[in-house]
């Protein structure tokens, strides 16, 4: 499983096109700047607000929708931001199975959600400040995870 996902991100990481690269400021990012750089890199980027009011973006990959979470929020910048997606399924994969890719996986959290659908989520800290290299990496990372994350669970 190690050999797929080193695989699948070299592979992402050539595909891409290089966004501009620049410091983003300290306090986090804003919605705009990362929809800037999934676009940069070939994904759609859709603006939307949370439950809660905090922004939010949607945006695909293999072809699957997910959604991109704004925390610590104030004025438009947020000091972190949560990848994430969920799968229906038919028949759940389990504790166990969620559990191997956790301790094998270093990137992205499983967990099953109350109907005992697999989640997959990938949680990024930039309240010290950060690039848009660093976000372009990032979504690479997630770009990479998703597909391997599906074929774990047999998606």
């Amino acid at each position: 499983m190690r050999g797929l996902w080193i695989v699948a991100g070299v592979a992402l990481g050539l595909g891409t096109v290089q966004a501009q690269a620049r410091p983003l400021p300290a306090g986090g990012v804003t919605a705009a700047e990362v929809i800037e750089v999934l676009q940069a890199n070939g994904y759609r980027g859709q603006a939307d607000v949370d439950g809660v009011g905090d922004p939010m973006v949607r945006s695909a990959t293999d072809g699957t929708n997910f959604a991109i979470y704004f925390y610590g929020c104030e004025r438009e910048r947020c000091t972190s931001i949560q990848f994430g997606v969920a799968f229906s399924m038919r028949q759940s994969p389990g504790l166990a199975k969620i559990n191997e890719w956790n301790r094998e996986m270093r990137f992205g959290r499983a967990y099953l959600d109350s109907e005992m659908d697999p989640v997959v989520e990938m949680d990024v800290d930039l309240e010290l400040g950060a690039t848009t290299e660093q976000l372009q990496s990032v979504i690479g990372t997630w770009g990479a995870l998703v597909p391997a994350f599906k074929e774990f669970i047999d998606f």
